[in-house]
């Protein structure tokens, strides 16, 4: 719906607006509870593309409250941190303890005979410092390409579980949140280098694909 009139161009209309789209529908069927936000960094209007970037992650609120247990502590915090080519990201994470608890040696799991496992405050700040430690340390050794890929995985919630594990064991960490705060200039050399080398990587082998099913059809 969206033309090119007079001095308008229909391309910069696109820039800057921001699509929703499940996870699953992008990583076929897999992790279906995230939504993830793409920003239009830049927009050609003869060739009709639009190159996106990542924006923002939420998780669903079904999913969020179906972790939520009673006789648990849970443990919600955010961070503010910048990557290493300038984007300023705040991070929200939950955490919950769990009915499992440590004796002298942390390796060992022994399961407790209360039927709660409440955390100290004490316990709580402890692992909420070791939990913004672990985020800023990620975020200021990654560019936001390779900090998308560390944020879908589980590599920053099962490290923030074995660090805290020798205060107190938690599990089901989440990012539930991530939002853009501020970002820098567009570079659309490196934007086209990223696109590129995803469409070479995905979108290769289906053209192949189609064209040797015309040929079989002829």
């Amino acid at each position: 719906s969206i033309q090119t009139v007079g001095k308008k161009l229909a391309s910069e209309s696109m820039k800057g607006r921001v699509f929703e789209a499940n996870l699953g529908d992008l990583n076929q069927g897999y992790e279906t509870h995230k939504k993830l936000k793409l920003i239009v960094e830049d927009a050609d209007g003869k060739s009709k593309v639009a190159l996106t970037n990542f924006y923002g992650l939420e998780c669903t609120r079904d999913h969020l409250c179906s972790l939520i247990r009673k006789w648990h502590t849970l443990i919600d915090t955010f961070v503010d941190c910048i990557t290493s080519d300038g984007f300023l990201m705040r991070f929200f994470i939950v955490a919950f303890t769990s009915m499992y608890k440590t004796m002298k040696n942390p390796k060992k799991m022994v399961l407790q005979k209360k039927a709660t496992c409440y955390a100290n405050r004490s316990q709580v700040r402890q692992m909420r410092a070791i939990i913004t430690k672990i985020i800023t340390k990620e975020c200021k050794a990654s560019t936001m390409k390779d900090l998308v890929y560390k944020v879908l995985g589980n590599e920053i919630t099962e490290e923030m579980a074995k660090k805290c594990k020798p205060i107190f064991p938690l599990e089901n960490i989440t990012i539930r949140k991530v939002k853009s705060i501020k970002r820098p200039k567009v570079d659309i050399n490196q934007l086209n280098e990223m696109h590129a080398a995803v469409e070479g990587e995905k979108l290769a082998g289906v053209k192949v694909q189609k064209e040797e099913q015309q040929e079989a059809s002829e």
